[in-house]
């Protein structure tokens, strides 16, 4: 798990980046919604469940990582659905994996992420990475 986070933290996505909480709390949810992205928890309930409120867990989010717990979160769904479509998953089945009732869902924040749909932001992705090698 400490390797996964490590990974996401240093991924280097087309300037995505996924900042790790440092404090423990913050860390716990983090891990906690890494091994299982598609989790349903409101943010009550996650901050019910660090023995926080809702206001004291927004403000920590924002202190500790510099932004707001859904950011992060679609965040970490865009960087775990780039890596998985990356190995040749499609686009429906990462959307359901990452607990989105339907692919159009999915799309719909990637595109409201990064500007783009998920295929077209990985052909374009391919081939910058193509036209940036030297032989």
């Amino acid at each position: 798990m400490t390797t996964l986070l490590d990974e996401l933290s240093d991924a280097p996505i087309s300037g995505l980046n996924l900042p790790m909480p440092r404090e423990a709390r913050l860390r716990r949810l983090a891990e906690m919604l890494i091994a299982n992205p598609s989790a349903k928890t409101s943010f009550t309930n996650w901050a019910t469940s660090l023995g926080m409120s809702e206001r004291s867990l927004s403000r920590l989010l924002v202190q500790e990582i510099g932004m707001s717990f859904g950011r992060w979160r679609h965040q970490l769904h865009v960087i775990l659905a780039l890596q998985r479509m990356a190995r040749g998953d499609s686009v429906k089945t990462v959307a359901l994996e990452l607990g989105y009732e339907n692919a159009s869902s999915f799309v719909n924040m990637f595109r409201k992420t990064l500007g783009k749909p998920p295929i077209r932001y990985l052909a374009e992705h391919r081939a910058t990475a193509v036209s940036g090698m030297t032989v």
